[in-house]
């Protein structure tokens, strides 16, 4: 907006008073979102607008009697230390005088060209674009080769404009990345459309490993006397809208790291789970929390995105050339609302089911309804991301041989995991005191099998399995006082946590969510007694043992104290047992976790009665 008269030229007050009609620009933060993109990407634009012969060649040239002809093959990209992109083909050239239906004077070459290109973004804004600075041609061993400069330089007329003229457009991706920015902010903020505009391509550089994007956009700074206000209590409304928020996330959350960890390396499919089970147990305590003051999602996907972004960023996920700009505009989404919620936080972000499957569409835009929906049926696909076997049976209750009062002392002559009759005597069990001594023992005999059943996998090795057996039935102590039913107001119902941990072992139904059977977990002890023994064998060796906890103060228990503090709070409660930053509650976990650990391995079952008053 511009005054038609020159200020200059009004009396002073008069132009304080116009002055004060105009609109004050609000003051902006300027955040740059640099991507990196694997030179697959330059290579999938060479394919679709050059070498688009089936081969994979690509034809300059060709004149009607086959005289002269030039054709391009096997194209490879790569950076430079001076920030230009090196383009090297293969040329198959034909150069003659075509006269009275003969080729005079034919000279053929086959060899190699390079190309050194400046990397540019297009005036629009929206695209990446090359310009040729030099060429050579290269023989066999690399070396530059002479040749007729007549044919070179007919050459260069043919190439230069082919391979100059490639471009990735970033229009799309731009587009879809305005309209997450928008709709992630709240529809009474008046500056959401101004902020989604400014997300603009900035510029493009090539670097040795990877081809760099920036893309850059403006958040308003909080007005200067801003504080975060606490939110009132969730209406019931509210309250419906946080459970479906919640369970989109959580679903997103596992569609993701199962998309990432597909075409993965080992070392990073392991990363990726370990990073999806520290979101599901963030999930859990934030199901937890006595008031839901504030829509969980913001938070949940920031603290992953802290996580997921640098492994994206230093990891090689051998993505092809299309998916390679998908994933970049992926993270490029995370990045933004990450930077905006830092540089911004008066904006108030929100990511409902909406957003979130725009962002998975995003990195795979033909995900279905159905891959982003949430589910708790069992997936193989989710049990083996997570180094377990596809599936873990489930004990049917049906079970012809002994039964009565001793059958827990009759040994079953098939190959069950767990004994039907164990589980089936167990069901519903609350035990008198009189008969505490019958129950414990039963008890034991059904953690002793399904011991057993882990010993037979062969994931805990013979130097740890004494331990083991100890962690397995001091967790169980822990958990649930060896209980998989309680009895409240004369009802017998699955004992459950409020954090919605059930059974015997305590398994949490939203961190275990597709990995378990929920009715199985809350219903059949003998199943609940294997899911436990199986987190806990994989937190034993995957996480205990690979990093080495026993020899950080050379004390082999120091693994059960390590994997206790994974099973109760998440990979990251590894070594809590022994920091010096470890909250007291937590502390207090851990202390009794390891007075019971202790008991269980000099006194055995006999400790568990301390539980019932013994």
């Amino acid at each position: 907006m511009s005054l038609c008269v020159p200020c200059a030229r009004l009396p002073a007050l008069l132009c304080w008073a116009l002055a004060a009609l105009l609109p004050v620009p609000a003051l902006a933060v300027p955040i740059e979102l640099p991507v990196s993109l694997d030179y697959a990407v330059v290579n999938d634009a060479l394919a679709r607008q050059v070498f688009q012969s089936p081969d994979g060649s690509a034809e300059l040239f060709r004149d009607s009697q086959d005289c002269n002809q030039l054709t391009l093959s096997d194209p490879q990209v790569e950076g430079t230390e001076n920030g230009q992109l090196r383009l090297t083909t293969k040329v198959r050239a034909r150069v003659g005088t075509p006269l009275a239906g003969r080729c005079i004077l034919p000279f053929a070459w086959n060899g190699s060209i390079e190309t050194l290109e400046e990397v540019l973004v297009a005036p629009a804004g929206g695209r990446v674009t090359f310009r040729i600075i030099d060429s050579n041609i290269l023989s066999g061993d690399d070396q530059k080769r002479k040749m007729p400069g007549v044919v070179w330089n007919w050459i260069k007329d043919q190439v230069h404009p082919r391979l100059g003229g490639v471009t990735i457009d970033f229009g799309p991706a731009l587009a879809d990345l305005r309209t997450l920015v928008y709709d992630t902010l709240p529809a009474d903020q008046t500056e959401r459309g101004l902020i989604a505009d400014s997300l603009q391509l900035q510029s493009a550089r090539a670097e040795l490993e990877a081809l760099t994007v920036i893309l850059a956009l403006e958040a308003p700074l909080p007005p200067p006397d801003w504080t975060p206000v606490p939110e009132a209590a969730l209406t019931e409304e509210e309250l419906a809208r946080w459970d479906a928020a919640w369970q989109s996330w959580d679903a997103f959350a596992t569609w993701l790291i199962k998309d990432l960890a597909a075409p993965a390396q080992p070392e990073l499919r392991d990363a990726l789970a370990e990073i999806l089970l520290e979101a599901r147990h963030e999930l859990r305590d934030a199901l937890a929390a006595d008031v839901r003051d504030e829509d969980p999602v913001r938070s949940l996907f920031l603290s992953t995105w802290e996580r997921l972004a640098p492994l994206l960023r230093d990891s090689d996920l051998n993505l092809p050339g299309a998916r390679s700009v998908g994933l970049a505009t992926f993270i490029s989404a995370g990045n933004a609302l990450q930077a905006l919620d830092t540089a911004a936080p008066h904006l108030g972000l929100t990511l409902d089911s909406d957003s979130l499957r725009r962002m998975a569409r995003m990195l795979a835009p033909a995900v279905s309804e159905e891959e982003l929906g949430y589910t708790t049926r069992v997936d193989p696909e989710l049990r083996q991301l997570l180094g377990l076997e596809p599936e873990l049976e489930i004990e049917t209750l049906e079970d012809t041989s002994a039964s009565g009062p001793f059958a827990w002392l009759i040994t079953p002559s098939w190959a069950a995991a767990v004994s039907p009759s164990l589980v089936k005597l167990l069901t519903n069990w609350i035990p008198e005191q009189s008969d505490l001594d019958r129950y414990l023992r039963t008890m034991e005999q059904l953690l002793d099998e399904s011991i057993a059943t882990e010993r037979k996998r062969g994931k805990v090795g013979d130097d740890y399995f004494d331990l083991y057996e100890n962690l397995v039935r001091a967790t169980a102590w822990q958990e649930s006082c060896w209980r998989q039913f309680v009895e409240t107001n004369g009802v017998i119902k699955p004992i459950q946590s409020s954090a919605g941990s059930v059974g015997l072992m305590q398994i949490n139904q939203h961190v275990w969510r597709n990995i378990y059977d929920l009715d199985a977990l809350q219903n059949n002890v003998g199943y609940n007694a294997r899911a436990g023994n199986e987190i806990l064998a994989h937190y034993l060796v995957d996480y205990a043992i690979k990093r080495k906890e026993h020899q950080v103060r050379g004390n082999i228990h120091d693994l059960a104290r390590a994997t206790y503090g994974v099973y109760n709070g998440g990979p990251r409660h590894l070594s809590r047992y022994r920091r010096e930053d470890t909250n007291s509650y937590l502390r207090g976990i851990d202390a009794a976790f390891w007075t019971k650990y202790q008991a269980i391995r000099k006194q055995g079952a006999d400790a568990v009665r301390q539980c019932y008053g013994g």
